[in-house]
């Protein structure tokens, strides 16, 4: 190979490499379990060990039937009850002007019929 071959390669090379780093360094959603524990209005908290998480009334899930909904009604593992544990969850980090808190983005009832 000559010089500017090498030096072409050795540069895709590197540039994948960033590529892979700054891809892997991006914040997504995360997938837990924890204890949900449901509010009067609808929405509620999850606690694991590390965090506590807050949810919405609205909030996106999977019931039993691996059926989607989104933000149609309360989730059919928290309407009977007012607490359960093991429920999995998807949660993001959100950073804003040094205020750091992780909305609940996803819940799966599916993990309570696992049990």
């Amino acid at each position: 190979m000559h010089g500017s071959a090498v030096r072409t390669v050795a540069f895709i090379g590197l540039a994948l490499v960033v590529g892979f780093l700054v891809g892997t360094w991006r914040t997504g959603a995360t997938v837990q379990t924890g204890r949900a524990d449901l509010q009067e209005g609808g929405g509620g908290s999850i606690s694991t060990d590390d965090w506590t998480y807050g949810f919405d009334p609205g909030v996106t899930w999977v019931d039993s039937q691996n059926t989607w909904h989104h933000g149609d009604d309360l989730p059919e593992c928290l309407a009977a009850t007012r607490s359960v544990e093991g429920l999995r969850f998807a949660a993001i980090e959100v950073n804003v002007e040094g205020s750091t808190w992780r909305p609940v983005v996803w819940i799966d009832c599916r993990s309570i019929g696992a049990q």
